[in-house]
């Protein structure tokens, strides 16, 4: 966004215009609806449409993909690990919000453009960003100079990680068990080409 732009409260979808309140709040129990798999396509869709907008539309698929582009343009689809979490990091980041800007986020509000802005800019110094720091900091090549760094980044890590929502838990066992059947099929293809 540019510095001369208005922070957007609003988008067009076929020649139509919708306000949006897109306070972080209201983008971030969005993005938790649209996370859910208990409820079905459309119900989701509108009920994360009622999380930014008085009244959706009838039908909320294109507002929402619209709503969505303009408030994360540059997503890509990557399944990059994440090393944040707003639900569990929510006290880090009030803390953080607090100490580094003088905001405070339980009673101010906020819109979301701002908020990532800012979250984004904490220097660092402050308790999120060192534990960002942790989660992200991949474990050294043990040595023998190393052993007590590497004690002290495996105790941090398990200190401060990420918590795997059930859905994740079960992506995460599905993939471990894809995983080990194509290396019970590569094996067994090696042992035929053995004893060819």
């Amino acid at each position: 966004m540019k510095l001369y732009e208005h922070l957007p409260d609003r988008v067009k979808v076929n020649g139509k215009t919708y306000r949006l309140d897109l306070d972080f709040r209201n983008v971030l129990e969005m993005l938790e609806i649209i996370g859910r798999d208990d409820l079905i396509q459309g119900a989701r869709e509108r009920r994360a449409l009622q999380c930014v907008m008085k009244r959706p539309p009838r039908h909320p698929g294109p507002v929402l993909a619209a709503v969505r582009q303009m408030l994360f343009p540059a997503s890509t689809g990557s399944k990059a690990p994440s090393i944040t979490n707003f639900d569990q990091d929510a006290d880090l980041i009030r803390a953080a919000f607090r100490q580094e800007y003088g905001i405070n986020l339980y009673r101010e509000k906020l819109h979301w453009v701002e908020f990532s802005a800012l979250l984004a800019g904490l220097p660092e110094g402050n308790r999120y960003v060192e534990v960002l720091g942790i989660r992200a900091r991949p474990m050294p090549s043990p040595t023998k100079y190393n052993a007590e760094e590497r004690k002290w980044l495996a105790k941090a890590k398990a200190q401060y990680a990420l918590k795997l929502s059930e859905k994740e838990q079960r992506e995460s066992l599905n993939q471990g068990l894809r995983d080990v059947a194509l290396s019970l099929l590569a094996l067994a293809e090696t042992r035929g080409e053995d004893r060819a």
